[in-house]
């Protein structure tokens, strides 16, 4: 048998070493103190530093709910968010072990559906542009630019879904109503609405169903088949302008659409 010759001062050291890394406890520490989550559904906030045990209160829990989930070794977890009316309470989280009360100022809006155009030779939805559609009465579309690290609105409009039968097959459309020129770029005047009809045939399978689910969406029938998509690929639209020799590319901005929305929305 091995006889580990350690000497007393060294297993002193290793154990104090053990004891007080395995009871290092951190700062409590968020990204922000506001924050909105689209009514219905769920938003994630990050902790940016913290001990994985918390009481979460909310002011008005008619307006929506909150839970801890735990990151694993990677990182220090989030807060779930699920917005149930829309409206704005406090959200407050104690961490148990420091301590430390952090309060957030919470806003549930209507549900909306962030897009990205990576790809366009269409007069106004430009490459890069976001588009928003919201999940309300009116049915607003919101188009921004991005300048200087900020959202700068562009465009508001009008949205609807349409399915046309075409022989044996359904069409799914995307219109878009929206002030614009004779050669398709955005106006001023809103007296000037044009209706913008393209063509959804081509996007990846995965976005009729999202459409269906997000926005109620009924397409008749299965939509003609679309193109087929890894899990991990970003879910794309393709968007032809019908008439037109425009078309679009965009896809669902899931990086950061859970905690951000644009303050026009």
């Amino acid at each position: 048998m091995i006889k580990l010759d350690i000497p007393y001062r060294i297993w002193i050291a290793l154990f104090t070493f053990i004891f007080l890394t395995g009871c290092k406890t951190f700062d409590f520490i968020l990204p922000t103190n506001t924050m909105n989550a689209p009514l219905n559904s769920q938003s994630y906030l990050p902790i940016v530093s913290g001990n994985s045990d918390y009481y979460i209160k909310i002011e008005n829990s008619d307006i929506a709910t909150a839970d801890f989930i735990g990151g694993g070794s990677l990182n220090f977890g989030s807060i779930i968010i699920s917005g149930k009316k829309k409206g704005e309470t406090i959200m407050s989280i104690t961490d148990k072990v420091t301590g430390t009360v952090e309060e957030v100022k919470l806003k549930v809006t209507d549900f909306y559906l962030p897009l990205v155009v990576s790809n366009s030779n269409h007069p106004a939805l430009r490459q890069n542009m976001r588009f928003y559609l919201v999940n309300n009465e009116k049915k607003d579309v919101f188009f921004f630019l991005e300048k200087d690290g900020k959202l700068e609105l562009q465009q508001k409009g009008r949205y609807e879904f349409l399915s046309e039968e075409e022989g044996e097959t359904k069409i799914p459309y995307l219109i878009l109503h929206y002030a614009s020129d004779e050669e398709g770029h955005f106006t001023d005047s809103a007296e000037h609405s044009v209706t913008h009809k393209f063509d959804l045939r081509g996007s990846y399978g995965q976005v009729y169903e999202l459409f269906r689910v997000a926005f109620g969406v009924n397409w008749g029938s299965d939509p003609v088949p679309a193109t087929k998509s890894s899990p991990i690929a970003r879910m794309q639209v393709i968007m032809k302008e019908v008439g037109t020799n425009f078309g679009v590319q965009a896809y669902l901005d899931s990086s950061n659409w859970k905690d951000y929305i644009p303050s026009d929305i």
